[in-house]
């Protein structure tokens, strides 16, 4: 019977000839599985890998949400580190700089080495110490006890005219030992903040006042 098939076979494949379709077809169907074990594996090394990872993290702490996986502790913080704990700690920091005894430093006046002094006295001036924001003016009134009232004037560019203009104010001031007088120019430096009115202090003299105040 198998050679009575095969020339009927052979006349078909005569009589008709193959599809080239027809011969696509196996390969494509082959093609489709190759992909799948393709996938296949790759899903399995990705698993492997996953398991690997797993295997080295520590164990999870029971009752931890999944997001704290890892963590080495019970908790993520520390109880010293909790909100509550480090809000009271800093009250109480608070607190003891508040009622810290404050402690009074003894003005210290800036000086000059004295060579550099004989050294300029030499040469035929003098120098003095450089205060920060110091400001020269003359006096306008001297009728309170240790304190005095100078009047500094100074110059302001206007962008818009392209001009200076002139400007002036009034600086109150202390002299401990009373020496500036009225239409005296001083020099003033800032300092602590002694009344609502005062927080500028006495440098400098820089020139006495000869011409008579009152008439």
């Amino acid at each position: 019977q198998a050679a009575a098939c095969q020339p009927q076979v052979s006349f078909l494949l005569c009589c008709h000839p193959p599809d080239p379709m027809t011969l696509a077809q196996p390969s494509a169907q082959h093609s489709k599985p190759a992909h799948q074990r393709m996938a296949a594996v790759a899903l399995i090394a990705a698993s492997a890998v996953l398991l690997l990872f797993d295997m080295q993290a520590p164990p999870q702490v029971p009752g931890l949400p999944s997001a704290f996986v890892g963590s080495t502790g019970g908790s993520m913080r520390s109880p010293a580190q909790s909100p509550v704990v480090m809000q009271a700690r800093h009250a109480a920091d608070r607190k003891k700089r508040r009622n810290a005894p404050v402690v009074k430093r003894p003005w210290v006046e800036p000086t000059v080495p004295e060579e550099l002094v004989q050294q300029a006295k030499k040469e035929g001036f003098r120098l003095r110490p450089q205060y920060n924001n110091m400001k020269v003016g003359y006096v306008v009134s001297d009728a309170n006890q240790k304190t005095r009232t100078v009047l500094v004037e100074f110059f302001r560019f206007n962008a818009k005219y392209g001009a200076y203009y002139k400007q002036s104010s009034k600086l109150h001031y202390h002299d401990e030992y009373e020496v500036s007088k009225l239409g005296d120019v001083v020099i003033v430096a800032p300092w602590q903040k002694m009344t609502k009115q005062k927080s500028w202090r006495l440098v400098e003299v820089m020139k006495k006042n000869i011409a008579p105040t009152h008439v």
